[in-house]
């Protein structure tokens, strides 16, 4: 695997770890997509909406747990968090199974130029690609269960439903080459 790009749609993408200096660049992601979101009826990452953002994307910037695909003339395209240990969230979510070795995906967004073109799957086959290289056996994700999209789209990515708690279904991949 190369680690540094990823092509969706006939177009390359560089994958790099965020640092601080793309903090503001990934805020306006995050609060597009929020925006998008909204605007297609969902009140998933309202959070960011009313100014709190309860993932801390900037502490996740710091531990290098961001990773950013960006074009080749340094456009930002898409980011999305890769969390190494799992986040109270996620352990109220999985409850015993964070006691196993996984990455736990949150804030997977694709700027709104570049939607359309697979790159949501190519960032999560990244993601997959990583903890095979890292020995980690397990990525994990959830969703809200009543959005239907998000929910097909992360099955049709090889990803096993796990269950469902607090009103959010749980996604579970083993990492693959």
């Amino acid at each position: 695997m190369n680690q540094n790009k990823v092509t969706a749609g006939g177009l390359e993408f560089l994958v790099r770890f965020a640092l601080p200096n793309d903090r503001s660049n990934i805020h306006e992601l995050m609060v597009n997509t929020a925006l998008w979101l909204k605007e297609s009826g969902s009140n998933q990452w309202s959070d960011i909406l009313h100014g709190f953002d309860v993932h801390n994307i900037e502490q996740r910037i710091k531990l290098g747990e961001v990773a950013i695909f960006e074009t080749a003339d340094g456009k930002l395209a898409g980011a999305m968090i890769i969390r190494k240990k799992p986040s109270d969230w996620d352990t109220d979510l999985w409850g015993d199974l964070t006691t196993q070795t996984a990455y736990y995906l949150h804030r997977i967004m694709v700027n709104r130029d570049f939607s359309g073109i697979s790159l949501s799957k190519q960032m999560i086959c990244y993601a997959k690609k990583l903890a095979f290289e890292k020995a980690v056996p397990f990525v994990r994700l959830d969703c809200i269960e009543t959005n239907a999209t998000l929910n097909q789209m992360y099955t049709a990515y090889h990803f096993q439903l796990i269950g469902n708690k607090n009103g959010f279904n749980l996604y579970q991949s083993e990492a693959t080459q």
